[in-house]
């Protein structure tokens, strides 16, 4: 697929905007959908093969936390930082793509109000880091492109079907697509535990 012209072009303030506006958006949405849960819910266990809501929240909050940590901030993760896995008791380790079901199954939280401290903490910096850092930031060579068997069926590699991966197409894809996508996760779960939707 031939790389298109809007490629060549860097991002914008105005492409900054729209982003800060819609990762602050989805955000917002987390923080509702964890405002109201129990630890009994959090750690709901439905059956093998749907994991709990504690996966959902680590594997997206702790990969925000990651991501910016490492393309954004310049800093460590806040995770690491600040002991946020003592903190929050954590039972398991934090999953990434690719964490076998059975672990990713086992996860699971011992504090559900320490969790909501440390998932404001992490969007907060995301929030930050995105409105501060310098425009041509967003521009720069973020990794060196991953084998294809890496991407296939990521969401990155259909928004960078080939060429340089920049520091903006991590955020849309790594920051808000990802966010999108286990926020329908975190939804369902809800409903599994007799909550609401979000919307």
């Amino acid at each position: 697929m031939p790389v298109s012209t809007e490629r060549a072009i860097a991002p914008t303030e105005e492409w900054r905007t729209s982003f800060a506006r819609r990762i602050a958006s989805v955000h917002a949405l987390w923080q509702q959908g964890v405002s109201d849960l129990t630890l009994e819910q959090v750690n709901h266990f439905e059956r093998p093969g749907v994991l709990p809501i504690a996966f959902t929240l680590m594997h997206y909050v702790v990969g925000e936390d990651r991501n910016v940590a490492h393309h954004l901030a310049g800093d460590a993760l806040l995770w690491d930082r600040d002991g946020w896995a003592m903190r929050v008791g954590l039972a398991g380790e934090p999953p990434m793509r690719g964490t076998p079901m059975a672990d990713a199954e086992r996860i699971r939280l011992g504090d559900v109000a320490a969790w909501r401290a440390y998932q404001a903490a992490v969007f907060a910096r995301t929030e930050r880091a995105v409105a501060t850092i310098p425009l041509p930031r967003f521009a720069e060579k973020a990794m060196d492109r991953p084998s294809a068997d890496k991407l296939k069926g990521s969401f990155l590699a259909l928004l960078v079907p080939e060429g340089e991966i920049r520091v903006s197409d991590v955020c849309e894809a790594y920051l808000f697509q990802h966010a999108v996508r286990h926020l329908g996760e975190l939804e369902h779960a809800r409903a599994l535990v007799g909550l609401g939707g979000l919307s």
